[in-house]
């Protein structure tokens, strides 16, 4: 395949200089590219050309020889390295164009004694060593781009199919020689692309990227990568290249981060000479920002296979595990790629150290913490599904009475929960209380816990009856096992008087949070997690039967006890936005519209596109802009969360139906009562249509209608 761009870039260079260097990794198309412009130049004028494969360098002094030999500029009988340099001169002193390729060129030391210093000559390098730069300038050979890649494969393998070869020039990478090696199997087995791609996951890679007899190419793309990996460990005797070379192999394809790999040794300046002298030889690449590295699936592949091969793997994983555990206890917390690396590792690993209890014990527990990392995060859905798949890898693993396995479908109900996916939750909850009633008995405090943690998902879900029965209950039984100062105690009275609160019983609920509030105090004191969450909730409940002033000053303790901490995670809104909301019910609508603005900014730049968390955060803004009389850009707002509470959780989830029973109020506040009624009216149906004409929620909403010929003023549930 032609690759124009790249061959007018090396025109150019040649143009205006006499020598060129291509610089890429192994199979990038150095080799073709230099081959393809040699043709031309020989359909042009260029005399004669001087092939060098020179990787060895005693074969670059015969090559030269054999030339003197061949050009009649020494006898037969001439020794090599004499007639080496006479071949050297000749060119140099011929007035006609000649060109020299040193192919695969790796020792720049030796390959220096043998550039010409004069004359008509050209010389193009192609090399995956950086320390060549100096010889010229450099044209950068990487893989094909996907229109390039499918068009190359299809023509290779002799298909007209441009989709399914999309399919198997992703799976190679894009890299020419993998393409080229793939589309002669393909063409030879008469396979489909399909039939191919199926056989490169299951089979061996030589079987599949064998060298194409004819190609310029002297290896197959396995011999090529063991090659240039070879040649780079070689250099290092303390081994600690291999180590990080089999590290990348069972690490994530998109990069690993230097600061993640320099933990592998208490000297960082060692590792980062390491990847430098990897990065030199083009094993692998730095990204623009010299922060991340990257090594090429393929050759993560070849690598992978020959750490197992000779028996490293077990080290391999224990050097990954030693590095991520380091990075789990990190402050601040890692990003999305630790959970990348630990997902690899998983996927790369588990059917081979099934069988190694301590290394099986330590992933499980790093994918108990991925699941945790990307509900804080906010990538609720990757939570959801990654924390399925970790439980059901528990219960492969573990006995279905472990902790590790309860420790994994906790992950899994906060990941559910998180996600305003309660009711799909409550079934894990139930399981979870379950096994603690036959494992530990119905007076444990576990038990306890458990049976907290399913009516909080039964009031999150919208089955409130169920709910207030369970904490009503649980109370009594908190207090019976526990004792009246426990957590779990707390954790009762304050769910008890949160599922009052979600009831419309305000009555009732005020009282337990104030009762709550005095307890935290009393056992923890006023700085307390425990008693900032209890006063908080008494300042919601505040808020929403009109004690504004309270509710404010409540949240202002809290906010001086530093519970806004900068947090790049879910929770950093979590009790902003009801101070916020607090001051707009106060009547301080600007200060509260500039915090949540400000928030929204916030969640915007570290939440993921439609976050829940963030269309509620919208919410709390629409709300307070509607009560600082800023109606047009209110109700823009308001229809907006009902469009994205639709489309993320469906129309007939609680959230939804809640975001257009607030939409038709705010209608009806800024006059457009005959469009409220239309949407009220709606919303009643669909709200007795999914929770049934007695549900507190459904009853709001048909006190909202029956008001609304009246009403100015609502409350926000």
């Amino acid at each position: 395949m032609r690759r124009e761009e790249l061959l007018a870039e090396v025109a150019t260079v040649l143009a205006n200089s006499e020598v060129c260097v291509l610089m890429g990794g192994r199979g990038v198309g150095k080799t073709h590219l230099a081959a393809t412009h040699v043709r031309d130049q020989l359909c042009a004028d260029v005399a004669r050309v001087l092939w060098i494969v020179a990787d060895d360098v005693a074969a670059v002094v015969t090559s030269f020889a054999d030339f003197a030999r061949q050009a009649g500029a020494v006898d037969d009988v001439v020794d090599t390295e004499p007639a080496a340099r006479t071949a050297l001169r000749w060119l140099e002193n011929e007035s006609e164009r000649s060109v020299i390729v040193f192919d695969n060129a790796l020792d720049a030391d030796a390959i220096a004694r043998w550039m010409p210093q004069r004359g008509n000559v050209h010389v193009l390098i192609t090399t995956t060593n950086q320390e060549f730069t100096v010889f010229g300038a450099t044209v950068h050979v990487d893989v094909l781009t996907p229109a390039q890649a499918v068009t190359f494969l299809c023509s290779r393998a002799g298909l007209d199919d441009p989709r399914a070869a999309a399919l198997v020039a992703r799976e190679l990478g894009q890299l020419p020689l993998a393409l080229a090696q793939a589309g002669a199997v393909i063409r030879r087995h008469r396979w489909s692309f399909a039939e191919y791609l199926a056989g490169f996951r299951s089979m061996p890679l030589r079987s599949l990227l064998p060298r194409v007899p004819g190609d310029n190419y002297p290896r197959t793309l396995e011999e090529a990568t063991l090659l240039s990996v070879s040649e780079v460990e070689d250099s290092d005797p303390n081994g600690l290249v291999r180590r990080l070379i089999d590290l990348l192999a069972v690490l994530s394809d998109a990069g690993v981060r230097r600061d993640l790999l320099r933990n592998l040794l208490d000297e960082p300046r060692r590792v980062d000479e390491a990847l430098g002298g990897l990065a030199n030889a083009s094993v692998v690449g730095f990204d623009v920002t010299g922060t991340r590295v990257a090594m090429h699936r393929l050759t993560r592949q070849v690598v992978l296979a020959r750490t197992r091969t000779e028996g490293r793997i077990r080290d391999t994983v224990r050097d990954a595990l030693m590095l991520l555990t380091r990075a789990t206890e990190a402050q601040p917390a890692p990003g999305v790629d630790v959970v990348d690396h630990i997902a690899e590792v998983w996927a790369e690993t588990q059917t081979v150290l099934v069988s190694d209890d301590e290394i099986a014990a330590e992933l499980l527990r790093l994918r108990r913490w991925s699941v945790g990392r990307l509900t804080a995060m906010g990538e609720f859905n990757r939570a959801v599904a990654v924390g399925r798949s970790v439980l059901t890898e528990h219960r492969a693993l573990a006995p279905s009475d472990h902790e590790a396995v309860a420790l994994a479908r906790r992950a899994l109900i906060d990941a559910y929960m998180t996600a305003d996916r309660d009711n799909e939750a409550i079934p894990y909850a139930e399981q979870a209380l379950a096994d603690r009633v036959r494992l530990a008995g119905l007076d444990h405090p576990s038990t306890v816990g458990a049976r907290n943690l399913l009516g909080y998902c039964c009031e999150c879900g919208g089955q409130l009856d169920r709910a207030l029965t369970i904490h009503r209950y649980n109370l009594v039984e908190s207090v019976r096992v526990c004792g009246p100062d426990a957590p779990s105690t707390m954790g009762a009275r304050i769910n008890l008087a949160s599922t009052y609160r979600s009831m419309g019983d305000l009555a009732r609920a005020v009282p337990l949070f104030e009762e709550n509030l005095a307890e935290n105090v009393r056992v923890y004191g006023p700085d307390h997690g425990s008693t900032i969450n209890a006063r908080g909730e008494l300042a919601r409940i505040y808020v929403r039967t009109g004690r504004a002033a309270e509710g404010v000053r409540l949240h202002e303790e809290n906010a001086a006890l530093g519970t806004d901490q900068q947090r790049a995670d879910i929770h950093l809104t979590w009790w902003p936005q009801y101070r916020a909301a607090a001051y707009s019910a106060a009547g301080r609508h600007n200060e509260a519209i500039g915090q949540l603005r400000a928030l929204v900014q916030r969640v915007d730049d570290v939440l993921p596109h439609d976050n829940p968390q963030a269309i509620r955060l919208r919410l709390f803004l629409a709300r307070a802009l509607l009560a600082g009389r800023r109606h047009t850009e209110a109700l823009a707002l308001f229809e907006r969360t009902v469009a994205d509470r639709e489309r993320v959780l469906g129309i007939d989830h609680p959230a939804s139906l809640n975001a257009r029973r607030n939409f038709g109020l705010a209608l009806a506040a800024t006059g457009r009562r005959r469009r409220a009624h239309v949407i009220l009216s709606a919303v009643v149906s669909d709200y007795t249509r999914v929770l049934g004409p007695e549900h507190p929620y459904t009853r709001t909403a048909q006190a909202n209608l029956a008001s609304l010929p009246k009403t100015r003023g609502f409350a926000w549930g």
